[in-house]
């Protein structure tokens, strides 16, 4: 039972990030075929290096579950991260889904559509970038889930550092495109870390 547990977990965990890696892959090919639509684009070096992310991704994520240790040699530790690295995966999953539900034109990379606004309700309304931060649940589930050294320097040295300098290049973007009123959306919504809101009533 624990070992069946054990191969689940591992399997949603891996399964997790070949399909955000996939996912994000295919939303570059739609951004760059579709690039007409822009108003305003940016590609500096941060934005250079960060597309890479997808590609490195797919490949730690082969790497690990090829490593990975037989379940019938899996101790209880092992078997609560695994478990653990599952929960972060879908958690990264879900806000996915949800930050496409709350905004139907998402796409890759930072650019201004024609037409473009500012969205704040939704996972957008929870956090400032709800696409990032699943990003990060992707990469701490796969480091997590399988105890992966790999995982965790790939995590700590390039996906954090690269993705709050995208983050700080995107923002400087908004405040160009939207002003004030991202001004206040940032004052009111948290950049990645979710904060308890007030109770009403």
């Amino acid at each position: 039972m624990l070992a069946a547990i054990y191969t689940q977990a591992l399997f949603i965990v891996a399964d997790v990030g070949y399909m955000r890696g996939a996912g994000v892959i295919l939303a570059f090919v739609r951004t760059f075929l579709g690039r007409k639509r822009f108003v305003a684009f940016r590609m500096g070096w941060v934005e250079a290096v960060c597309t890479v992310e997808p590609l490195i991704l797919l490949a730690v994520t082969y790497h690990v579950q090829s490593s990975a240790v037989p379940a019938s040699a899996a101790s209880l530790g092992r078997i609560g991260a695994a478990i653990l690295g599952a929960a972060l995966s879908l958690g990264g999953a879900g806000l996915l889904v949800w930050s496409f539900l709350s905004w139907r034109g998402l796409f890759a990379g930072h650019g201004v559509l024609a037409g473009h606004q500012l969205v704040t309700r939704g996972a957008y309304g929870f956090v400032r970038h709800p696409v990032y931060l699943a990003a990060l649940l992707v990469w701490l589930g796969l480091a997590v889930g399988y105890l992966s050294g790999t995982a965790f320097v790939v995590t700590a040295l390039y996906v954090i550092p690269i993705y709050l300098l995208y983050i700080r290049s995107e923002e400087d973007m908004m405040l160009e495109t939207f002003g004030d009123a991202y001004r206040e959306y940032r004052h009111a919504v948290p950049m990645l870390v979710p904060r308890p809101r007030p109770a009403t009533g």
